[in-house]
């Protein structure tokens, strides 16, 4: 047998040099802990993404939610200018009207009385 070559042979076969098992349970711990420590980086870099996109939604949701409450406001200024402008008092102040000619004679006519079919 060759010993430099730490290899057995048996039936023809290349076998590897057996390990004390003292070896194979440190290897085991060691590979056992790296595994864990690259899951919990795993794990903690995609919270991390996920907090910080949660995060960057809820800011563009309050800034849409904002640009709402403004132009809510804004529309109900405009609202009330429209009836403001539309006011039966403002409209017979106006210099327009007041220069308009009134008549003399005025003649209302009244609506024809429903007919029995629309009644």
């Amino acid at each position: 047998m060759d010993f430099e070559l730490d290899i057995r042979r048996r039936r023809g076969k290349i076998i590897p040099q057996k390990k004390t098992l003292s070896l194979q349970v440190k290897r085991s711990i060691s590979l056992l802990i790296g595994t864990l420590l690259f899951l919990t980086v795993l794990i903690s870099i995609v919270y991390l993404l996920n907090t910080t996109q949660s995060n960057q939604k809820g800011y563009v949701l309050q800034q849409e939610q904002l640009k709402k409450d403004d132009l809510l406001l804004q529309d109900r200024d405009l609202v009330n200018e429209i009836i403001d402008a539309q006011s039966y008092n403002k409209i017979e102040d106006s210099n327009l009207v007041q220069d308009m000619i009134k008549p003399e004679n005025p003649i209302y006519v009244d609506p024809p009385p429903p007919s029995e079919e629309e009644a």
